[in-house]
């Protein structure tokens, strides 16, 4: 395996993924915060979406100015950043200030969207984007897996969230370090000259592609159910369904197994439609069914077949998504950083609305249940993207193979 592949994007999952550990680690660590911290549903909710929330604020204002550096560079400041704020999590004595240190702590995880589509420009042409998408995507999933099925395991191991927290903190730091020592950039690329004074911003590149809002808008619609089942899944398991707590880990890794799964047959799947719509359309039912099945179905062996639906469905069609901005026609280097970063603030406020709004629900009507029936049927507005032009963009594998054919004929 290459350099780019091996070092680059391996080592920058790496660091990822790491990450990945400290924001999803509250629907594990949930139950165990609530005791200590003393949290209401809704706090709950507002610290499961806390890490979505910063997503979007923060997303479009931090690609712009990080997209100005090195992202080899930016990688490692915000891993560093990363690992301290993960200590200062742990060692949060109250609500509030767990609430602020996960907020600035996402400032650091939020960065890597942008960083993450310099380094692409940087080692891979155009066409070899959903490939690297789909690697980064199940190498997430696997990181996720990890997450949620040793999490509680670690909760043990490491008597408590705090020391958990450390641990990770740790985890964070070595990681930054080896990427410090092993990446660099690469010296075939292209140098851009400073912008000129009146170059336009990356910031009005948000505005001039249609594609960007339809399918990011489509998608916070999906995220709405997703986000809510990756908090209250698994305190729903142990609370309405008598799991214990690494039971409850097992059958949520499901939603991860689903997504890896979903992520390497993306690139088949793009091959057999002839329009990008047609994968949301089928993440729109799959996931509808499968998020009726973990909340109304009683019967346990049906559950992680739910929960592997719902994070099939989901990341099926997500490299897809975020190759968008890398085929949008004309657009310029920091373009696509902020076009991506902005794509995913909106992927991400389905996130917000997710924990949330079941948070409320349940404070509201003393029912989770009640709470995760609400956020399927708003999962609903996925179809929104059925008013979606894709003008402009590359056709996809099937259209272009039957063009030629069809000139041929002519």
């Amino acid at each position: 395996m290459s350099y780019r592949w091996l070092v680059i994007i391996g080592l920058f999952s790496g660091v990822s993924s790491t990450a990945m550990w400290v924001s999803y680690s509250v629907g594990i660590m949930l139950p165990d915060m609530k005791a200590e911290l003393g949290m209401s549903p809704a706090q709950a909710g507002i610290l499961g979406a806390m890490s979505w929330f910063a997503m979007i604020l923060l997303g479009i204002p931090v690609a712009t100015i990080v997209s100005r550096f090195n992202a080899r560079l930016m990688i490692f400041a915000s891993a560093v950043h990363m690992a301290l704020f993960a200590f200062l999590q742990g060692w949060a004595p109250t609500f509030e200030l767990e609430l602020l240190f996960r907020f600035i702590f996402m400032m650091g995880f939020v960065s890597r969207q942008a960083n993450s589509a310099m380094l692409i420009q940087q080692w891979f042409a155009q066409h070899e984007v959903p490939r690297v998408q789909s690697f980064i995507t199940v190498v997430m999933g696997l990181a996720q897996i990890a997450a949620v099925g040793f999490l509680p395991w670690m909760l043990i191991w490491f008597d408590g969230w705090r020391n958990t927290f450390y641990a990770l903190g740790v985890l964070l730091a070595a990681s930054s370090l080896l990427w410090v020592i092993f990446a660099r950039d690469n010296p075939g690329a292209t140098v851009r000259a400073p912008a000129a004074s009146k170059e336009r911003t990356p910031l009005t590149a948000i505005f001039r592609y249609q594609p960007v809002w339809m399918f990011g808008v489509a998608t916070a619609f999906c995220i709405v159910g997703t986000s809510a089942f990756s908090v209250f899944w698994p305190t729903f398991l142990t609370e309405e369904r008598g799991l214990s707590l690494r039971m409850a880990g097992f059958f949520t890794a499901g939603i991860p197994v689903g997504q890896i799964l979903g992520a390497l047959h993306c690139s088949w799947i793009r091959g057999r439609v002839t329009a990008r719509r047609q994968q949301m359309y089928l993440t729109g039912v799959v996931c509808t069914g499968s998020m009726l099945v973990m909340a109304l179905v009683p019967f346990r062996p049906l559950l992680p077949l739910g929960a592997f639906g719902l994070g099939w469905a989901c990341m099926q069609v997500y490299p897809t998504l975020v190759a968008i901005p890398f085929e949008l026609p004309n657009i310029r280097p920091r373009e696509v950083a902020v076009v991506s970063s902005f794509m995913f603030s909106l992927f991400t406020l389905g996130g917000v609305i997710g924990p949330l709004l079941t948070g409320v629900v349940q404070q509201a009507t003393g029912s989770l249940q009640t709470g995760f029936l609400v956020v399927s049927l708003i999962h609903l507005g996925i179809f929104v993207v059925v008013f979606a032009s894709e003008r402009g963009l590359p056709a996809l594998p099937r259209v272009a193979r039957r063009e030629p054919a069809l000139a041929a004929a002519d």
